[in-house]
């Protein structure tokens, strides 16, 4: 998805970042070029193996961003680009996204964590919920998928 950004000068919200260009953690508003809606973005540290539509959490102590997995607590956003360690790059963390799902996924289903890193899916397992997240679409196998995210947490099993 082609992305604009409204609040930030020089911000490419799909671009990897090879050296530092803004501050871990600051976050940018920005426009769909094709259907004009807007997300918002987080700007931190890519871990590896990190690929875009990944789940990940984001660690606003270090500026990092991890992999997503079952057992993750905390904010939470979705790769716009491959993000690997020792690079930089945006995560969205508001609006309609495109986000990695598991097997299928009901629209407008609440969104769980799984084991598989960076992946999340509909089912409930034992799994924590993304609260702030849901399934935009019906998908029926594992594929990247239409999200909407509003500033996505999970909280623990406690939570819900």
């Amino acid at each position: 998805m082609p992305w604009h950004a409204i609040d930030l000068m020089g911000a490419k919200i799909e671009t990897v970042d090879t050296a530092k260009e803004f501050n871990l953690g600051q976050t940018c508003k920005a426009r769909h070029v094709t259907d004009g809606k807007i997300g918002e973005f987080q700007y931190m540290q890519g871990i590896a193996s990190c690929s875009i539509a990944d789940w990940v959490l984001l660690d606003y102590d270090s500026g990092t961003a991890t992999l997503l997995v079952d057992t993750n607590v905390g904010g939470v956003g979705i790769a716009m680009s491959a993000t690997i360690a020792s690079t930089f790059g945006w995560f969205q963390i508001r609006g309609k996204a495109q986000g990695k799902l598991a097997a299928s996924c009901a629209d407008n289903a609440e969104l769980y964590t799984t084991a598989t890193a960076g992946v999340v899916d509909d089912v409930v397992t034992g799994q924590f919920q993304v609260f702030g997240a849901r399934c935009a679409e019906t998908v029926t196998s594992a594929a990247i998928g239409e999200v909407e995210i509003h500033f996505p947490v999970v909280a623990g099993p406690d939570a819900g």
